[in-house]
């Protein structure tokens, strides 16, 4: 069920009418089934997937707290997840790697359906497993509860990837519905919608999908270009997802993470990795990185720590080669900048001119190493860089799709400008009588914009890690 279709706003809407008539204690009940029958409408059978990760993490969750000997436990919790999603994502990946190099000869290697949200569930999984070992503090008693951080429908299939110390409050309330809150929650799903419907789908979708098609056409602009629209093709279509789940998660009373903050108007690699997919870095970083040695053992080892997490950072995203190699890529930009002094500086620093330069190269770093992360094999990336190096450099430049980035760029500077008055706006509206009013005239005029373009496109990129 897409949240961008009629289907999920009927269904969130149901849930949303059995929550507001339910006492507050029979609301996490109503989650966890409105939870899993989500999960289901996807394919049924793997449901018993999840459920079953759910029921064996939670023993061993249990056993960990009242074991003398609680490491036996999280290497256990941990070994079956990831057994799992090795199973699932990467089997055949592997598997297809070695028969050239066993020289086999032919072998047909079959392809599993990677059930939906595996990927994230299975990080959110472990981090809570973590850090129960960590604090020894069992974070519920009730298994449902546990099942409903894991599986909470709005985040489930593509995050953000939740934390225990967060969520689990919250669960245990049943969430706090607030007129605030319902007004945020409803701009986020419009924000939301168009973000992914009008930009990512109608503006970028169809540019993007045909340059890769033929990724040998065009000069060093048009591949420029090319490159630009997938960055903010992917920004769109994942922010637009996460702003969905955010805004559904607010009318149902709960507060979820942001995932991002504006990632390309970032002034070097590392800033961009703390706007950009914000969950992911942060588990990264907390349960990859820092026990992997962090910075503690000197540049050497920082550099090496840097690359590893980069490296399995891009393999986590998907089985193949592309997507090694842009983690491998990204870890370099990031060792490079750290061997040069580099760091992440304020993220909170208002830009100015002097800072325009770096924020242009970052996004370019960033934009072609995301045509790395688009292309269907490394073939074809080598086939997309080879068109920077013609002589002709504006051959197949595509003035209407340079207006396209440049209102995408635009927008991603407004986004900025405004974000941290939002909340300023939305107080001043609900204090006049005119407020709602207009409220809901810029509401629906998103929302027919994005009905009206709605069929552009397809899925959530991110759907497929």
């Amino acid at each position: 069920m897409l949240f961008n279709t009629i289907q999920y706003a009927v269904f969130l809407a149901l849930v949303l009418l059995v929550l507001r008539a339910l006492p507050t204690r029979s609301r996490g009940h109503v989650l966890l089934a409105a939870s899993i029958l989500f999960y289901a409408l996807w394919r049924p059978v793997y449901l018993l997937l999840l459920l079953a990760d759910l029921i064996v993490n939670y023993a061993l969750l249990r056993a960990m707290h009242r074991s003398a000997r609680p490491r036996v436990y999280l290497a256990a919790s941990i070994a079956f997840t990831l057994s799992i999603l090795v199973g699932f994502k990467y089997a055949a990946f592997v598997a297809r790697s070695l028969v050239p190099l066993l020289g086999v000869g032919v072998l047909e290697v079959p392809d599993f359906f990677l059930p939906l949200g595996l990927s994230f569930y299975s990080f959110q999984i472990i981090a809570l497993a973590v850090d129960t070992y960590r604090s020894r503090e069992l974070p519920t008693e009730r298994f449902g509860q546990y099942a409903l951080f894991i599986s909470f429908f709005p985040q489930l299939i593509a995050g953000p990837i939740l934390r225990g110390a967060e969520m689990f409050p919250q669960l245990t309330t049943g969430g706090a519905p607030t007129s605030e809150r319902n007004r945020r929650g409803a701009w986020l799903l419009a924000a939301g919608l168009t973000k992914k419907v009008v930009f990512a789908d109608f503006l970028l979708a169809g540019f993007v999908n045909d340059s890769f098609l033929y990724p040998q056409v065009g000069g060093a602009a048009y591949h420029l270009i090319v490159a630009y629209s997938f960055a903010f093709q992917l920004y769109f279509d994942f922010s637009g997802y996460v702003d969905m789940a955010r805004g559904s998660a607010l009318l149902m009373g709960f507060e979820i993470p942001r995932n991002f903050r504006q990632p390309y108007l970032s002034r070097n690699p590392a800033e961009f990795w703390q706007r950009w997919h914000i969950t992911l870095s942060s588990w990264l970083r907390d349960y990859l990185y820092i026990p992997l040695g962090g910075n503690r053992h000197g540049s050497r080892r920082t550099s090496l720590n840097l690359f590893i997490t980069m490296t399995l950072g891009g393999l986590w995203h998907g089985a193949a080669w592309t997507f090694v190699a842009w983690g491998v890529l990204h870890g370099t930009l990031l060792v490079g900048h750290r061997l040069i002094g580099g760091r992440a500086g304020d993220i909170d620093r208002p830009l100015s001119a002097r800072d325009l330069p770096k924020v242009f190269l970052t996004f370019t770093a960033v934009a072609l190493l995301f045509a790395v992360f688009r292309a269907p094999s490394l073939a074809t990336t080598a086939q997309f860089f080879a068109g920077f190096a013609g002589f002709d450099f504006l051959h197949g430049w595509p003035p209407v799709q340079t207006a396209i980035v440049a209102l995408c760029i635009g927008s991603h500077v407004a986004e900025r400008a405004v974000g941290p008055h939002v909340s300023q706006l939305q107080r001043l509206f609900a204090l006049r009588s005119w407020g709602p009013l207009v409220e809901g005239a810029l509401g629906g005029l998103l929302l027919g914009i994005a009905y009206a373009l709605a069929g552009a496109g397809g899925e959530f990129i991110y759907f497929q890690f």
